[in-house]
């Protein structure tokens, strides 16, 4: 039984940690220091694209097991934020909108026509 509450601790851990994690490593200061550096650049890049999808896939395990809501509220703010630390990783200077492919700005479209 001490190895099952090891599991579902470092299950939990992982699932809140790796968004706040995600979300330093993709913040201002760390990505111009890291700019510098090539390597330093590579390197900071390729744990926020292993961590956030590994933290991403456990929380949307948690979420869906029968879990008290207190915890799952938690998890669900890291998926947030694990999500926010990949757009803010690859998509950075694209908006939410562009991303999504939201087409309501889309002057073809039957909201353009006149």
């Amino acid at each position: 039984m001490e190895s099952l509450a090891l599991l579902v601790a470092l299950l939990l851990a992982l699932a809140l940690f790796t968004g706040p994690i995600s979300m330093v490593l993709t913040s201002k200061i760390f990505w111009n220091y890291s700019k510098g550096s090539k390597p330093l650049w590579i390197f900071r890049r390729i744990i926020v694209a292993t961590i956030s999808p590994l933290g991403m896939s456990v929380a949307l395990f948690l979420i869906f097991t029968p879990i008290p809501v207190t915890p799952k509220l938690f998890i669900a703010a890291a998926f947030a934020a694990n999500v926010a630390a990949l757009k803010r990783e690859f998509f950075r200077d694209k908006s939410w909108k562009r991303i999504m492919k939201i087409a309501s700005d889309d002057p073809n479209g039957p909201a353009g026509q006149n």
